[in-house]
């Protein structure tokens, strides 16, 4: 049986107490029910609803073999993103390296954000006064910033964060070994945003600096350094 793949929030194991939170769980043929890796085919989760066997014939389809290793699996998936068929050892994306990986780590350019915010200038300044007007910003954001104190002082990033929606506004530190989707996360909890970033199908939350939309599995010190002023924003769902 051919079982499709989805991106979804994660769904619990139905076998007994197992209950394990698989992001790819599978649906059984003849049960309808979802399982996680350990329980997917109908022996391991005992299914009742497995038909009386019939001797094969030389008719009978062959399973399908992964793209990868080349391995007929009992249950082959589909990847939804390259339409390739795997086994249940290279079923995820990374696993069998799906080309769309790349393309969603590309960063998405965007129309350029204009911030009403208090405190914005935006007559042109020259570079001496921007400079000087940087450094004066850096000062209040370490005197006035909210974020963990349990991160030491030279790991610290001082970010003026603002959002796209609802014109809120604050200084903030984050660690510069933190990935882009855990300072968003940290910053939706502070700032009180929505954030479903967990599931799909649904508006995203994200980070914008120097109008691009900054990746979220890398690390923060790659697109920002103190006194950077960042936008969260909301993206439609693809």
């Amino acid at each position: 049986a051919v079982v499709s793949t989805q991106s979804t929030g994660g769904e619990h194991c139905t076998f007994g107490a197992c209950k394990t939170l698989d992001f790819l769980p599978i649906t059984c043929t003849f049960c309808s029910q979802v399982f996680c890796k350990k329980h997917h085919t109908p022996l391991l989760h005992e299914c009742q609803c497995v038909p009386e066997p019939k001797i094969a014939t030389s008719s009978t389809a062959p399973a399908q073999p992964c793209s990868v290793c080349n391995l007929a699996d009992v249950v082959n998936v589909t990847c939804e993103d390259c339409s390739r068929i795997f086994c249940m050892s290279h079923r995820t994306l990374e696993q069998h390296s799906c080309p769309s990986i790349e393309v969603k780590k590309k960063p998405k350019e965007i129309a350029p954000v204009v911030s009403t915010a208090k405190g914005t200038n935006l007559k042109r300044k020259g570079a001496k006064s921007l400079a000087l007007e940087r450094k004066v910003m850096l000062m209040k954001m370490k005197n006035k910033s909210s974020g963990p104190s349990s991160i030491p002082q030279t790991e610290r990033i001082y970010l003026n964060v603002l959002t796209g929606e609802g014109g809120k506004q604050c200084f903030y530190h984050c660690s510069n070994v933190w990935s882009v989707g855990r300072a968003v996360d940290a910053l939706a909890d502070h700032m009180g945003l929505k954030n479903n970033n967990d599931k799909s199908g649904v508006e995203q939350l994200v980070m914008v600096c120097r109008e691009v939309i900054l990746p979220m599995g890398e690390q923060l010190k790659s697109h920002t350094e103190s006194g950077d002023t960042v936008t969260l924003r909301y993206l439609p769902p693809n």
